[in-house]
């Protein structure tokens, strides 16, 4: 912001919103790889089916369920951000393309020497 005029290259924010969605895009994926072998190898209970085991699954279970939801959450967040983002620059120089339309027909319909 300058001069309290808000300067906005589309292009470049058009680039952004495409970075965060392959960004949201990535933390989808790790979550999927690394999130996945990570609940496939607590399914097997490694830490045993004793008292201990047993106090220990009690436990973790309900964190890495919380873990890996909270995981996928941020990859559609990240993801529908960068969607969100390119949406605002395209319907924001839309906008300032047909107000830009309007000016020109009001100046266009002036009574000619003025």
């Amino acid at each position: 912001m300058s001069g309290g005029q808000l300067w906005l290259d589309p292009g470049r924010a058009r680039r952004g919103g495409a970075d965060l969605t392959s960004a949201g895009e990535a933390v989808t994926a790790r979550r999927q790889q690394v999130g996945g072998a990570i609940a496939a190898a607590s399914a097997a209970r490694p830490w045993g089916r004793d008292d201990i085991g047993a106090a220990f699954e009690k436990q973790y279970r309900g964190f890495e369920e919380i873990l890996l939801r909270v995981w996928a959450g941020v990859g559609r967040a990240v993801e529908g951000l960068g969607e969100d983002v390119v949406r605002s620059v395209d319907n924001s120089t839309q906008t300032d393309a047909r107000s830009a339309g309007r000016f020109d027909r009001i100046s266009d319909q002036r009574p000619a020497g003025r």
